[in-house]
């Protein structure tokens, strides 16, 4: 499989949590993920708690 890097602006909301938590559940990715979030109203690092760097 090919190496994927992906770039998740803003990762630490709802939705982007869950897509990175998703995409880090797949046996088959293989790559990076970088988050990008300026942490306003949505944004919250928690949601992140638990997945390492």
């Amino acid at each position: 499989m090919q190496s994927e890097n992906l770039l998740v602006t803003g990762g630490c909301g709802f939705i982007g949590s869950n897509f990175i938590r998703f995409m880090l559940a797949d046996a088959n990715f293989q790559g990076r993920i970088i988050n990008l979030d300026s942490l306003t109203y949505a944004g919250n690092p928690e949601n992140l708690q638990g997945l390492g760097q």
